[in-house]
Order: structure tokens, then C-alpha cells, then sequence
């Protein structure tokens, strides 16, 4: 299946990225990680008035001290930025220091750990919605370094009944998953359905760029249908292939060597092959986990830096590009990401600096018209196993914003959970 993408890269000015993507501007900042606070694999969403809070972690690997602030921006459903006022939306500053931080302690790489707990007594969140925490140089306010998305939810009476099957009529129906959804508000008076409610879906936690959101397809009493048998239509992709770099003593998972050369690691991963058929594999979907085996209550700051080489390989070069893809590149098909082919080895290949832990990652190709082929390298397959993100905003004719009004997550065997 093609897919046609816009493919955001680093390290452009904000205003040439897609709207509301996760971006990182700067090449010392590495391991930026927002979540829920306390559980490492979870979409960056809390309930608005609620006691729940979010982490975001980053290590900045510049030889200089530097010292960051953060700002919170309001969006509406399709990521544009809001145009009210930070006090409309916010309760306290509308920015402050990111004061908590950590020197790294016996790594061959030097790096400062950065922690930011929130919402929290400077800053607390007023409307539900989509927002952006942007991070800068507290010296230099008008240049963002990065940015991550996350979602404030209303405890509401709306709620959202979806699942996961495969396609049956589609063109391509060994990829494809389609996905059926009822948003149900019978608590809840929606008199324009079809202007007042807006959907957005992700899968594992990757925003679709053009894959057009879902419609509805029958107004009812209290429910909105926007089940399809010809929209709402994903690819399935691939399970993420891993690797474990948590020791760097001895070999783990998928590692070939390690080496310590000139006072930095280099490890070498085992050569990848292109996956012709789909093959079940556990997997963490797309995201990573960092851990250090020998310091493991210590991991965030006796972690080491070393470079990993992966290694796809191939007879003959393809006309377009391959990418590595998943949480470890951003989510996005990054310029630092792009494989090289190497024809005395006859395989593509990218070293890449990556904190200890334990990786999922994918191979992508985007041909030279800028199509994303979701099946060239890795197979696609709607057996995959995928955990699809489903948003319900709202806005009312009197309404300044988009209210997330429910967050329901639903994968391809069953319900995961809803808020």
C-alpha cells in the first residue's frame, strides 16, 4: 500500500514542520521522552482536573552548562495553534525553568539529564485540548530547541465503542485494517454532528499525515456512526524489529560486537534481511525503554552513549530512501535517519548515537516521488498487531477551542482501555 507523506525533518525552522509534530532543532538534545508520570508506556494524555501528571525527560550532550525553560501552547484538533491567550488556557506562568537536572556519572559521554514534572505549582492546565510543550535556551527565548505534543481529556459522558478488523474490499486487503467507531453522547446534546465533532487517530502513538480523518456515516439518537466498509483505512505495517544495547559488557539481543575504540563505544548490530512474509514477533510497538543492566536503579544518568550501526542488506540500491523509523527517530522520517548504501558490503547502513536500553525500530521507504511504501522492506500485514489512539474533540458554535471531550485506545485483538 502507498501512502503519499510529507516528511518532516530536523532541524528546520518551526514553521516548515507539519503542524504539531514532535521535532528536536538541536543536535546535543538527544532522548527527549514525554509520558505519564510513573509509566513508561503510555500516550502522553491525562484527565483535565485531575491529579495525574507528565514527565518529560532529555539529555543535553553539550560540553556547557545550559539552562532551559519551557512554554505550554494551546491547539486546536488539527494541531494549529490557538489564538487565545495563555491565561484563557493556563493557570500561573506562561513559561518557566526546567530546574531539575542531573550530571551523568561514569559514562565515556558526557551528558546532562533534564526532568520536568507538570502540570505542578507554576503551571496547571485550564481547558482540555491538544497542546505543545516548547523547550528553549533560557538565553535565547525566541529560538524553540524542541517541542513535544501531548492531550488534556475531559471526564465526560461521551463515550466511544471501536474496533479493528481486516479489510475485506480493500484494494490491498493483506495490509490494510480498517477501523469501526461509534462516539456515542447521549448524555451529552451534539446538535451538528457533522461540524461539531472532529476525530483523530493515531496508531501507536504515530500521527497519520494523509490518511483523511473519519467521517460520519450515520446520525442516530445519541450516536455517531463513522464506521465504513471503504474508509477508516490503515496500514497494518510490520511487528518492529528490536535490539538490546542495556550492557555494553557482554552481547544482548541482536548485538554482533562491541568495541571500545578512542574512549567511545561502537556496538554492531547482527545484518537485517527484508521481511517477505509477516512474522508475529513481541514487540513494544515502535517505542524504546532506557536501562542500563549493571546500574539499573541509576539508568537515567549511568547510561552510555555509544554509537550502533545497523545494517540492512541488499543486492542493489533502491531509487529512493530508506529510513529507520519508530520513537527512535522522532516519529518522524528524519535526515539523521536515512541509510546509506554501501556497495562493497552490498547493504544499507547508519550509525547512530542511542542511549542504553531496549529499541523497536522499523525499516521505511519513500520512493523518489515521496511515496511511503509501508510494505517495501518490512511486510505489510493486517495481522499486525497495532494499538490505535481514538480522539473526540468538540467545539460548539460559542465554543474559542477544541474540547477533547474522550481518548479510547483499541488495538487489533480487543479494547485496551478508555478514559
Amino acid at each position: 500500500m502507498l501512502l503519499a507523506l510529507s516528511a518532516a525533518l530536523p532541524h528546520l525552522a518551526a514553521g516548515q514542520l507539519r503542524k504539531g509534530a514532535d521535532a528536536c532543532f538541536d543536535k546535543n538534545i538527544k532522548t527527549i521522552q514525554l509520558r505519564k508520570l510513573n509509566s513508561e508506556m503510555t500516550d502522553p494524555v491525562i484527565a483535565l482536573g485531575s491529579s495525574e501528571r507528565l514527565l518529560l525527560s532529555f539529555d543535553d550532550l553539550s560540553e556547557d552548562s545550559r539552562y532551559f525553560s519551557y512554554k505550554i501552547v494551546l491547539c486546536d484538533a488539527d494541531w494549529s495553534e490557538s489564538n487565545l491567550f495563555f491565561f484563557d488556557y493556563l493557570e500561573g506562568l506562561s513559561d518557566d525553568y526546567i530546574s531539575n537536572h542531573e550530571r551523568s556519572f561514569g559514562t565515556l559521554v558526557g551528558y546532562s539529564r533534564y526532568t520536568l514534572e507538570f502540570p505542578n505549582q507554576q503551571v496547571q492546565v485550564k481547558l482540555s485540548g491538544s497542546y505543545l510543550l516548547k523547550v528553549y535556551d533560557s538565553d535565547n527565548p525566541g529560538e524553540v530547541l524542541f517541542q513535544k505534543s501531548f492531550s488534556v481529556v475531559e471526564a465526560s459522558t461521551v463515550g466511544v465503542q471501536a474496533s479493528v478488523r481486516k479489510l475485506p474490499l480493500a484494494g490491498n486487503e493483506a495490509c490494510s485494517q480498517q477501523l469501526d467507531l461509534t462516539v456515542e453522547h447521549t448524555s451529552f446534546p451534539i446538535s451538528q454532528p457533522y461540524t461539531e465533532v472532529k476525530v483523530r487517530v493515531e496508531q501507536n502513538g504515530y500521527r497519520f499525515t494523509d490518511v483523511a480523518a473519519p467521517t460520519p456515516t450515520f446520525i442516530r439518537n445519541g450516536s455517531i456512526d463513522y464506521s465504513h466498509p471503504s474508509k477508516n483505512l490503515y496500514p497494518g505495517g510490520s511487528e518492529y524489529r528490536h535490539f538490546d544495547i542495556s550492557s555494553l559488557e557482554y552481547k544482548m539481543l541482536r548485538v554482533r560486537e562491541i568495541a571500545n575504540i578512542n574512549d567511545a563505544y561502537h556496538v554492531l548490530l547482527e545484518q537485517d534481511d527484508i521481511f517477505r512474509q509477516y512474522l508475529y514477533t513481541p514487540d513494544i510497538n515502535g517505542r524504546y525503554i532506557i536501562r542500563s543492566e549493571h546500574y539499573r536503579s541509576e539508568s537515567d544518568t549511568q547510561s552510555d552513549y555509544p554509537s550502533v550501526l545497523l545494517s540492512l542488506h541488499m543486492e542493489q540500491p533502491l531509487n529512493g530512501k530508506v529510513y529507520v523509523f519508530g520513537e527512535i527517530s522522532g516519529w518522524e522520517l528524519s535526515n539523521d535517519f536515512v541509510m546509506l548504501y554501501s556497495n562493497r558490503r552490498r547493504a544499507y547502513e547508519l550509525s547512530i548515537p542511542v542511549k542504553q536500553g531496549y529499541y523497536n525500530y522499523k525499516y521505511v521507504y519513500v520512493d523518489e516521488n515521496g511515496s511511503l511504501d509501508m510494505g517495501r522492506i518490512d511486510a505489510c500485514s493486517s495481522e499486525t498487531e497495532n494499538v490505535y489512539g481514538i480522539y473526540v474533540y468538540y467545539r460548539a458554535p460559542t465554543d474559542r477551542h477544541d474540547r477533547l471531550l474522550n481518548v479510547t485506545w483499541v488495538s487489533a485483538q480487543e479494547t485496551l482501555g478508555k478514559r
